[in-house]
């Protein structure tokens, strides 16, 4: 694969730059490069025409998660014996039991 790392302002590390051909021509390589974390622009007559990269993870906070938890409405018996049910209908919940041990 022919390429050329450049650094480019506003990415946060160094960005591999390949044309829409050499992409093309090696898109399974460039998506393991992807996995791995790598940022890789593409370039069509010299303008850039994407930019692709790993997806971005959002986590939250457990302090952001408890209020989510706190604001959610409660759940009332209707919801609890659907939840019941779905559960008895997946194999491997014994008869009896609320909840596998698992």
């Amino acid at each position: 694969m022919v390429n050329q790392i450049y650094l480019i302002p506003c990415y946060d590390q160094a960005v591999t730059r390949l044309t829409a051909t050499e992409a093309a021509r090696s898109f399974s390589d460039l998506l393991n490069r992807v996995a791995t974390g790598e940022q890789v622009e593409i370039t069509r007559n010299g303008a850039t025409v994407a930019v692709i990269s790993p997806p971005r993870t959002r986590f939250l906070s457990a302090e952001r998660f408890r209020a989510l938890i706190a604001d959610a409405p409660p759940v009332d018996e209707r919801f609890a014996d659907d939840l019941r049910v779905s559960r008895h209908e997946i194999e491997g919940v014994a008869e009896g039991s609320e909840w596998p041990a698992s």
